[in-house]
């Protein structure tokens, strides 16, 4: 089963803890991006700053550990049917990890066979 992407959703870069000043300069001010609110929901697990970047969302993520890889550095697919994506990539047993539940949207990250990790989401 192939599943139908519908778009790229966002992307999330980490950078170290307590740059929120040199983020803030650099892709508000110097690049000319515009800082958008995040979801209260994910306040209490990540530290971040989100952007508008062109029709997506740029996620500055400055949540510890800075480890390889981490799920707080990877690329977010907006999908259809999410559920009948989970269901196939878990016939498949591709590794999936749970992301904090947020109003808008169902989603979980998938794994590589490397650890490398992506999200695949489903906005309500």
């Amino acid at each position: 089963m192939k599943f139908k992407a519908k778009r790229l959703n966002h992307i999330t870069v980490a950078v170290p803890a307590g740059e929120h000043d040199k983020v803030r300069e650099f892709y508000g001010e110097i690049l000319g991006l515009e800082e958008i609110p995040r979801p209260a929901a994910l306040n209490q697990a990540y530290d971040l700053i989100w952007f508008k970047f062109l029709d997506i969302v740029l996620h500055l993520d400055f949540t510890p550990p800075w480890v390889k890889p981490a799920e707080n550095r990877h690329i977010a697919f907006e999908v259809v049917d999410l559920p009948a994506v989970r269901r196939y990539l878990e016939s498949k047993r591709v590794t999936i990890r749970e992301a904090v539940a947020m109003p808008d949207r169902d989603r979980f990250y998938l794994l590589d066979p490397f650890g490398n990790y992506f999200e695949l989401l489903e906005m309500r």
